[in-house]
């Protein structure tokens, strides 16, 4: 017998107590310009790998990013992160994208800034 651990589900039973999104509404609600700004842009997450970003990178796929660039210090925090992305039925991750277990402050990420920028959108 396989188990399924649907952590959506258990965070809206156990956590929130809110079956959708608190943000749901805004979303809907700001659909139209949150896609004149994300779709085909190109967009940094620094700590996409934590609570926060992950959500944001989440919440920000079905928009339809051109280029999506992920820093995080926490390797496994990207491994998972993706592993979520590319299982998930939500929206794919887009064909131009990459993840980095960096520091932001380190040689490695002005390198990353260089060799991917210009980003329309960095988000922190």
């Amino acid at each position: 017998m396989e188990m399924f651990f649907n952590v959506e589900q258990f965070i809206a039973e156990a956590i929130t107590g809110r079956p959708e999104s608190l943000f749901l509404t805004d979303l809907h609600n700001n659909d139209e310009a949150l896609n004149r700004e994300i779709n085909g842009k190109n967009v940094m997450v620094i700590g996409g790998a934590g609570t926060i970003g992950s959500s944001f990178i989440k919440a920000m796929l079905p928009f339809k990013p051109r280029k999506l660039v992920v820093v995080d210090i926490n390797e496994n925090g990207l491994t998972e992160l993706v592993r979520d992305c590319r299982s998930s039925d939500h929206t794919p991750l887009p064909e131009d994208f990459k993840s980095y277990p960096v520091d932001f402050g380190s040689a490695v990420f002005r390198k990353i800034l260089k060799t991917h920028g210009p980003f329309d959108i960095v988000a922190n």
